[in-house]
């Protein structure tokens, strides 16, 4: 894997549960771009309270949760986000999901996917991992540029492999 992906980390807790969740790289730039924005701050004596709450926000966005937890023994795909004790999650059993789809063409999110409300810039050259469900309808897992195709293609077998579901390539 590349050194400093911002792509989603792979986590194996156990045998037949994986998760992708906030990269190291990502909570890093988080840090190093919100220290040097209140060391700016600080520069100037009138800048302090603004300072002080720029380092509450960016602590906030380094402790935030963005995971999807692929539990095989739970038999369930579950989505956590939000930050500490406030974070949310959804689930949907395992039996909803027909395959994970590495889509090498991908296009954009389907309209009932929550991802189509995020738009993550220009959905030309770009590959994504979903989730084919049993009514024909697909969630979007994570989508990058086409040049990481091969680090989402590990991502998805080590998903269908952890909870028992075909990997499908389009």
């Amino acid at each position: 894997m590349p050194f400093l992906s911002l792509l989603p980390d792979l986590i194996r807790r156990r045998p037949g549960r994986v998760e992708l969740t906030v990269s190291k790289a990502t909570r890093a730039l988080y840090l190093g771009l919100g220290a040097a924005l209140v060391m700016v701050l600080l520069r100037d004596p009138s800048g302090t309270p603004f300072a002080v709450m720029f380092a509450l926000v960016i602590g906030l966005a380094a402790l935030s949760e963005d995971r999807w937890i692929f539990d095989g023994e739970a038999r369930e795909v579950r989505r956590r986000t939000g930050v500490l004790i406030f974070a949310k999650s959804w689930a949907i059993d395992l039996d909803m999901v027909t395959a994970i789809e590495l889509d090498a063409d991908y296009n954009g999110a389907d309209q009932g996917d929550p991802y189509a409300k995020v738009s993550a810039g220009s959905p030309r050259d770009r590959c994504a991992i979903r989730l084919d469900l049993y009514d024909g309808r697909t969630l979007v897992v994570v989508s990058a540029k086409e040049k990481r195709l091969e680090e989402l293609r590990l991502r998805a077998a080590a998903i269908a492999e952890a909870i028992g579901k075909p990997l499908s390539e389009s």
